[in-house]
């Protein structure tokens, strides 16, 4: 009888036991989830790397085979990425087949001829980085003078290098200190600076798709938004880089009324701020906007990944790039042939 009763009456936990292991489980929960989130990070950024090396191994079997590097398309016609023409070095002969560069790409606002309008929607996983939210497919909105249109596009993270930015290299229309622009034929022998001081592709981020009017304070958003300047020259193109020379960052975002969110969104095209190209005139994820007037183009690499963004030099080697890196090495790293000896980075 008596152990019946002990065990009848045997005590539980009183609340406020159960509330202090309650608690107890609540702290071991929030020291663990940052834990799994960088865990998590760090195996996006790793992925991003290993997407970057085969993009840069595919340009080593294409200068291989061309003896080139793949340009930037012969015209905004005719605008195909080099990304596009790398496709049968890195196991994707069949969506290449589905591209026939004989026929005009087309120009974005009015919609790509076929084949290209459908294939221009299909999405390319490792030309894409894990850590970046926006979507790779999206309705993008795409505007030129009094022409618009809205249409389905495939976007990408990883963008090649047009040059420095500096001096007269604020366009890839023409010759500049990169590795590719409109119609380059460049070789590994002119790459003077050497292939491991010389970035091959560098990543950014993709925009939302859709242009935005007014003024912009969200510095995330900054940071995928292209400021769009006035005018159709070059020297228009300068003198809008330049201001980022002596203005202060805020200042300047908030001279800025018209944003372009095109940036990145088509893997397909080597053209526009919409295309597959990027140069190295900011250092990573800068606090001034990337800029854009007509095919011109101002950038950096920018990335979600914590202060770095992750590039792949001309020798085939990835690496992350630190936001703390001198702005004059970074120029360095996109110029091929400036003569300059690079310090660390």
């Amino acid at each position: 009888m008596c152990s019946i009763a002990s065990r009848r009456y045997q005590r539980g936990f009183t609340l406020i036991e159960l509330l202090v292991v309650i608690a107890i489980i609540a702290i071991l929960i929030a020291l663990l989830l940052p834990a799994v989130q960088q865990a998590r990070e760090a195996a996006r950024r790793a992925q991003c790397k290993n997407n970057l090396k085969q993009i840069a191994l595919a340009m080593h079997n294409y200068e291989s085979t061309h003896t080139t590097f793949p340009p930037i398309g012969a015209s905004i016609s005719y605008g195909f990425s080099a990304q596009a023409q790398l496709l049968p070095y890195c196991d994707q002969a069949n969506l290449h087949g589905l591209i026939d560069f004989d026929i005009p790409l087309g120009r974005p606002d009015s919609g790509f001829n076929p084949p290209h309008d459908t294939t221009a929607e299909i999405p390319i996983p490792f030309f894409t980085c894990p850590s970046d939210t926006v979507s790779p497919v999206k309705p993008v909105t795409f505007s030129r003078g009094s022409s618009s249109g809205t249409f389905t596009r495939a976007g990408l993270n990883y963008a090649i290098n047009v040059g420095s930015g500096t001096g007269n290299n604020a366009s890839y229309g023409d010759p500049t200190d990169g590795i590719a622009w409109s119609g380059s034929k460049v070789k590994f022998r002119d790459i003077t600076d050497g292939t491991s001081n010389t970035v091959a592709f560098a990543e950014t981020l993709m925009g939302p798709g859709q242009d935005f009017s007014g003024s912009v304070t969200d510095r995330n958003q900054v940071q995928k938004l292209m400021a769009q300047g006035s005018g159709r020259n070059l020297s228009d193109m300068q003198a809008f880089r330049d201001r980022t020379l002596t203005e202060n960052p805020d200042a300047f975002i908030a001279s800025v009324s018209d944003w372009k969110g095109t940036r990145g969104s088509l893997w397909i095209s080597g053209f526009g701020s919409g295309g597959g190209a990027i140069n190295g005139w900011y250092v990573p994820n800068s606090p001034y906007p990337d800029l854009s007037i007509r095919a011109y183009l101002i950038s950096g690499p920018r990335s979600n990944h914590t202060g770095i963004a992750n590039v792949a030099l001309c020798d085939g080697s990835v690496r992350g790039i630190s936001e703390n890196i001198n702005v004059e090495i970074m120029h360095d790293l996109f110029s091929r042939n400036d003569g300059n000896v690079l310090g660390e980075f």
